[in-house]
């Protein structure tokens, strides 16, 4: 398994198509190919500033979305981080500190974070609506999410 950078919105659609959200964040940084040993596609990332305004867009990088193919090797997800992580190291020396989330909604416990050394920073709030004043974002998964924190 290896990782693949691209700067083609190709990626942003693929993901958009498989991902539970149906959508992919504007503004990716970095956008990585997950491909297999035959040189597949099973998987995407995408990494950008961090939605919360609060926090240092500067120094700090958030995975948006992350998909895999249901049908790959054992700990793909995991090692995709790891790989993700070291090119992150290598070409983003500015970056101090990674940011994650994960769905309590769609019962995603972080299990990936957890096998690659992340550890959890808290909850965030559960929201009561979507973004009504957008279209078509009225159906975004508000649950609370588990935030998830990792040097590069």
């Amino acid at each position: 398994m290896r990782i693949e950078v691209t700067t083609s919105t190709e990626l942003d659609r693929w993901v958009s198509e498989r991902h539970y959200l149906q959508s992919s964040p504007a503004g990716a940084r970095l956008r990585l190919w997950i491909i297999d040993s035959n040189g597949d596609r099973i998987g995407a990332m995408m990494w950008g500033r961090p939605t919360a305004r609060s926090l240092d867009s500067v120094n700090l990088l958030e995975l948006t979305r992350m998909y895999l193919i249901d049908d790959t090797e054992p700990f793909a997800e995991s090692k995709a981080l790891s790989m993700a992580r070291k090119y992150i190291r290598k070409h983003y020396p500015q970056i101090k500190g990674l940011l994650a989330y994960s769905s309590t909604g769609e019962g995603h416990a972080g299990t990936v974070y957890l096998a690659d050394g992340w550890f959890p920073f808290g909850y965030t709030k559960q929201r009561k609506q979507g973004w009504s004043n957008r279209d078509q974002r009225t159906d975004r998964d508000n649950s609370r999410k588990i935030r998830w924190l990792r040097s590069p």
